[in-house]
């Protein structure tokens, strides 16, 4: 993998007109993910994405799309698994920000990415990427996972081992219904 040098745009160095939107190819280096205990990493970590800016008075309108592959352990099996997402992503920045005392809660997302003017292109890409994430990431929609006894990967053998013993229902062998 690269380095982790963060995407950075100086929206107010970009040669927009009010209303006007500017498209234009930014190459964005996604940072590596820790989900679930488990380290994933974009392959390749830097891609090329689509962003359409609009100065619209007081900030920007920002609109960023791209596609990419996210690769890391399967969470049933831990086996490789990847992931292929199309992701589009659009937010207001300001184009000042006001004193924080000023701020609401609607106002908090722009504070994560925005700073002294910059953009961080990096990081809003994770997170529109973590957005899209399914609840599980899986090798195979019909992963069987490891074994709980013996630790096997189920994909590859059956194991023989006997399923654990649930004794949450051992009182009811002997329940007898009453007889009316």
């Amino acid at each position: 993998m690269s380095d982790h040098t963060l995407t950075t745009l100086d929206l107010s160095a970009l040669p927009l007109e009010p209303g006007d939107p500017l498209i234009f190819e930014q190459e964005v280096r996604l940072p590596p993910m820790r989900l679930a205990g488990q380290d994933y990493g974009f392959v390749p970590d830097m891609v090329t994405a689509v962003l359409k800016v609009i100065d619209v008075g007081r900030g920007y309108t920002v609109n960023m799309s791209f596609s990419c592959r996210l690769e890391g352990a399967c969470w049933r099996c831990l086996e490789p698994a990847d992931l292929d997402l199309d992701v589009t992503v659009e937010d207001f920045f300001e184009a000042e920000l006001p004193p924080i005392e000023e701020l609401g809660e609607e106002d908090e997302p722009t504070l994560w990415y925005q700073e002294d003017g910059m953009l961080n292109l990096s990081d809003w890409a994770r997170d529109a990427v973590a957005e899209l994430l399914p609840p599980k990431i899986l090798c195979q929609p019909a992963c069987r996972g490891l074994c709980p006894q013996c630790g096997g990967n189920r994909n590859l053998t059956e194991c023989g081992c006997e399923p654990p013993a649930d004794f949450r229902w051992e009182k009811l062998k002997d329940w007898k219904p009453e007889a009316d």
